[in-house]
C-alpha cells in the first residue's frame, strides 16, 4: 500500500486526522536507520585501498630479497624430498610384499599350512627385498609362521610361535580386520631394534583367516639422514607424530632406554635439546619463507639462539603422520634477511586485517542478496511453501527489495492454493503461451465422486462438513499428483483430473490406473479408521477414459483456466456414474475404465469386461471394464 492509499483509507475512516502527517510518519519509520549501499561500498573500498597500499610497499621490499629466501626454501625442500624418497624406498616394499603374499593365499595359490612350500616363499621374499627384516603369517588363532633375518648368523630362519598371550598382537589383529595398515612401531629386545610392520588381512572363501605382516627396521632411516646431513646444511630428522623420534643422527648406533613399552624415544626427553623443543609454544613464530605447498615451518628461541624448522607431514604409515624435516640456526643468515622477515610479517598482518575487513563487510552486504537469490530459486522451482520471508536490512535498497519480495511471496502463496503447481510448471517449461493457446492431444481423464454424499453429510455442522471434504480431497489429490496427474477442478464432492501423454503411448492410462489403485487403497484404509471411531464407511466411484481432447487455456479474456474439453471428458464422467449400475450397493470403491483405457494398460493391471454399455448422451455403445 502506497502513501496515497494510506491517505485515502485514513481520510475515509477518520476525517479528523491530518493524513499528510501520517504519511510523513510512515516514510520516516520506513527510511530511518537505513544506510545507502553505495556509501558503504565507497567506505569499504577506501579502507581496502589504504591497506592494499601498505601491503604493496611490504611486498616490494620483499621482492628485493626474494632470491635469498628462495635459496633457503630450495635447500630445505631438497633435503625433505630426499628423506621422503628414502622413506618410500624403505617402507613401500613391505606394503608390496605383504599385499602380494596375502593375495596368493586368498587366491589359493599357496597354503600356509604347507610349511615347506610356504616357508620357501617367505624366505624368497626376503631375498628379493633386502629392506624387509621378516615376513610373518599370523592365523586367526594367533599362531605365527614366518621367516626372519638373523644378524647373528647372517641368514634367514623359519620359526613358529604361539602368540595367544601377546596382547599387542591381539590388538593388532583386531585392527587388521578393518583393512591393510601400518602397525605402531615395536621393540624387539633380542635384536635391540625398533621395527615398523605392514599388515595385510587375508580373506579366503569369504572368511578372515589371518594376516601377512612384513617387518622393516627403522635404524636404516637414521643411517641415511645422518650421511645425507653431512652434504647439506641443517640437522635432519623424522618424527612419528609430534611426540616420538623415528630417525636422527643420534640413533645411528642405537638409542638408550628403548623398550617394548617405549619403542621410540620421546621427543621431549630426546638428547638433541633443539629438536626436543620443536613444539614449544613460548618464543615460537611463523616463517616468511616461500615454502612449497604442503611444507610447513616455524622458528623457536633456544638458549638465546633462533632456530628455523622446515618440515612436511607424510600420512599413511601408521596411526600418526611421519613428520620429515630439518632445522638450522637463523644466525647463519644475512642481516637483510632478518630485516625482510620483520617487514614481511608486518605485511602479512596488514593483509590479514584487510581480509578480515573485506570478509566482514562483504558478508554483511552479500547476506541479504544471497538470501534473496536462494529464495528466488525456490520460487522459480515453484517451491513456495518452503520459502521464508526475507528479514529487513540496514541498507535502504536491500530493505526495499525485502519488502517487495515478501509482498510478492504472500501473493504467490495465495496463488498456489488456486492454481495447480504442475500446470504452472508445464506452462513455464513451454515458455510464453498466448491466452488462446490450446492443442488437441491424447489424454486420460478421471472422475471421482463420493457415493451417497448427501446421506454421509446429513447432520454435519459446516466446520465438520468442510473437514470431511478436505480430508477426502487430500487423499485423492495426493494419489493423483503422485502419478503426475493434473487436478483440473473440484465439483462439490467430485474431483476431475487428467493426464497428458509423456514418453511412450499409453503412459497416461497406466498412470491414471495406478492413481486409481492408490485411491482405492487409501479409501479402504481410511474406512477402517472411521469404523474404529464409530463412523460409517465412505464409498467412492471412479471413471477413467482415454481419448483425444482439447487441452489449453479456456475461458474469457483476463480469466482463463488450463483445462480440457471434448467428448473424452464426458465419457469419463459417464463411466463414473455408470458405477451405480455395475457395482452392488455398499461397494467401497468402484473403478470403471473404458475399452480405450484398458487397451493401454500393461500386465500389471487386471481388468474384467462388463460388456458394452450405452452412456448418457451417446448413441454408440462403449466397451466397459472393471479395474480390479
Amino acid at each position: 500500500m502506497n502513501s496515497e492509499d494510506v491517505n485515502q483509507a485514513m481520510q475515509a475512516e477518520r476525517p479528523d486526522i491530518d493524513t499528510s502527517t501520517v504519511a510523513r510518519a510512515i516514510r520516516k519509520s520506513r527510511w530511518y536507520g537505513r544506510v545507502p549501499i553505495a556509501t558503504t561500498l565507497a567506505a569499504a573500498i577506501g579502507i581496502l585501498v589504504l591497506l592494499t597500499s601498505s601491503i604493496v610497499f611490504g611486498v616490494g621490499v620483499w621482492l628485493a630479497q626474494k632470491n635469498t629466501f628462495d635459496l633457503l626454501s630450495a635447500n630445505a625442500h631438497q633435503a625433505i624430498t630426499a628423506d621422503l624418497n628414502q622413506i618410500e624406498q624403505q617402507l613401500q616394499p613391505a606394503e608390496h610384499q605383504a599385499r602380494y603374499i596375502a593375495g596368493m593365499i586368498s587366491r589359493g595359490e599357496v597354503d600356509p599350512a604347507d610349511r615347506s612350500k610356504f616357508g620357501t616363499l617367505l624366505i624368497g621374499s626376503l631375498a628379493a627385498v633386502p629392506q624387509i627384516e621378516a615376513v610373518v603369517f599370523i592365523n586367526s588363532e594367533l599362531e605365527s609362521f614366518g621367516a626372519g633375518r638373523d644378524p647373528r648368523v647372517g641368514q634367514a630362519n623359519l620359526s613358529v610361535m604361539d602368540n595367544s598371550d601377546d596382547m599387542i598382537i591381539k590388538n593388532n589383529m583386531q585392527a587388521v580386520l578393518q583393512g591393510p595398515l601400518w602397525l605402531p612401531p615395536i621393540w624387539r629386545e633380542q635384536f635391540q631394534k625398533t621395527y615398523m610392520s605392514r599388515a595385510h588381512p587375508v580373506v579366503f572363501d569369504g572368511q578372515f583367516i589371518g594376516a601377512v605382516i612384513a617387518v622393516v627396521a627403522v635404524e636404516q632411516l637414521s643411517d641415511f639422514i645422518s650421511m645425507a646431513g653431512l652434504e647439506t646444511a641443517g640437522n635432519r630428522f623424522i618424527l612419528y607424530g609430534q611426540e616420538f623420534v623415528l630417525a636422527h643422527w643420534l640413533m645411528v648406533d642405537g638409542y638408550p632406554q628403548r623398550s617394548a613399552e617405549s619403542p621410540l624415544p620421546a621427543l621431549n626427553r630426546f638428547g638433541d635439546p633443539v629438536l626436543s623443543s620443536m613444539w614449544q609454544i613460548d618464543d615460537r613464530a611463523g616463517l616468511g619463507l616461500n615454502l612449497p605447498e604442503g611444507t610447513e615451518g616455524h622458528s623457536i628461541e633456544v638458549s638465546g639462539q633462533t632456530y628455523v624448522f622446515v618440515y612436511r607431514r607424510l600420512e599413511g604409515y601408521g596411526s600418526e603422520p611421519l613428520i620429515v624435516g630439518t632445522y638450522f640456526q637463523a644466525s647463519d643468515r644475512p642481516e637483510e634477511v632478518k630485516r625482510m622477515i620483520a617487514v614481511l610479517i608486518a605485511g602479512l598482518i596488514a593483509l590479514l586485517l584487510s581480509l578480515v575487513a573485506a570478509i566482514f563487510l562483504g558478508r554483511r552486504i552479500a547476506r541479504p542478496i544471497v538470501r534473496f537469490s536462494s529464495a528466488a530459486v525456490r520460487i522459480r522451482d515453484l517451491d513456495v511453501s518452503k520459502v521464508k520471508a526475507l528479514p529487513s536490512s540496514v541498507f535502504r535498497e536491500l530493505n526495499e527489495q525485502s519488502e517487495a519480495f515478501n509482498a510478492m511471496l504472500r501473493a504467490l502463496r495465495w496463488f498456489e492454493f488456486y492454481v495447480p503447481k504442475n500446470i504452472v510448471e508445464q506452462l513455464i517449461r513451454h515458455g510464453d503461451i498466448p491466452e488462446s493457446a490450446s492443442d488437441a492431444c491424447e489424454i486420460t481423464v478421471m472422475f471421482t465422486d463420493v457415493v451417497g454424499f448427501s446421506a454421509v453429510s446429513e447432520g454435519m455442522m459446516a466446520e465438520e462438513l468442510a473437514a470431511f471434504v478436505n480430508h477426502h480431497f487430500s487423499m485423492v489429490v495426493e494419489c493423483i499428483e503422485a502419478e503426475e496427474g493434473i487436478v483440473d477442478k473440484f465439483m462439490g464432492d467430485a474431483v476431475m483430473a487428467f493426464w497428458q501423454e509423456s514418453g511412450e503411448p499409453g503412459n497416461s492410462a497406466e498412470r491414471a490406473a495406478r492413481a486409481a489403485v492408490a485411491i482405492s487403497a487409501a479409501i479402504k484404509q481410511d474406512n477402517r479408521l472411521r469404523q474404529l471411531q464409530g463412523k460409517s464407511a465412505v464409498g467412492i466411484r471412479i471413471g477413467i477414459h482415454t481419448g483425444m481432447a482439447t487441452v489449453g487455456n479456456i475461458g474469457a479474456p483476463g480469466r482463463l483456466n488450463y483445462t480440457i474439453i471434448g467428448d473424452t471428458v464426458n465419457i469419463g464422467q459417464r463411466l463414473e456414474q455408470l458405477g451405480k449400475d455395475i457395482y452392488p450397493v455398499g461397494t467401497e470403491v468402484s473403478v470403471l475404465v473404458s475399452g480405450d483405457t484398458a487397451a493401454n494398460l500393461g500386465k500389471a493391471f487386471t481388468t474384467v469386461s462388463v460388456g458394452k454399455h450405452t452412456l448418457q448422451g451417446r448413441a454408440s455403445k462403449v466397451e466397459v471394464y472393471k479395474l480390479e
